[in-house]
């Protein structure tokens, strides 16, 4: 896989250096060193941007947008699987899709039936960091299948 430099991250991303250091620090994008001490990023800290980005522009904090890409680095395995050939998996993630509507299939009636107060707060927050977590999968596909 392609290893880019932060200026090339920040320009494809439409990104500032800076923000991309932010996030960096703050974990949300990883780098690797190189013996010349520049940091490089690889084509997912592209796509991670891009997700990170969709979501802040829905107002999510970045301690929200963190914990779903803990979430989501958790569903993949620690990244996306990728096959012998440097491809992506897409029966890996299209799987994680299925499973993951498969969840909002059960927690919508649920939802429904619950009385107000405690109880359905909690549904809701479950039904909407799974509504998120399919939305990241379905960028992240797409972002990948135009990569390759």
């Amino acid at each position: 896989m392609k290893q880019y430099r932060i200026g090339e991250v920040a320009e494809k991303a439409g990104l500032s250096k800076r923000t991309i250091d932010y996030y960096t620090n703050l974990g949300l994008l990883k780098s690797v060193r190189s013996e010349s001490n520049y940091r490089y990023y690889s084509e997912e800290a592209i796509i991670r941007l891009k997700i990170i980005e969709n979501m802040k522009s829905k107002r999510y904090t970045l301690e929200e947008i963190r914990e779903h890409i803990a979430v989501l680095d958790e569903k993949l395995g620690q990244s996306v699987e990728c096959s012998q050939t440097g491809g992506v998996d897409r029966d890996f993630l299209i799987g994680q899709i299925k499973q993951l509507e498969e969840e909002l299939a059960l927690l919508e009636p649920v939802l429904a039936n619950v009385d107000s107060g405690q109880g359905s707060l909690q549904v809701k927050q479950k039904l909407i960091q799974s509504m998120t977590l399919i939305h990241v999968l379905i960028i992240y596909i797409n972002e990948m299948a135009a990569l390759v």
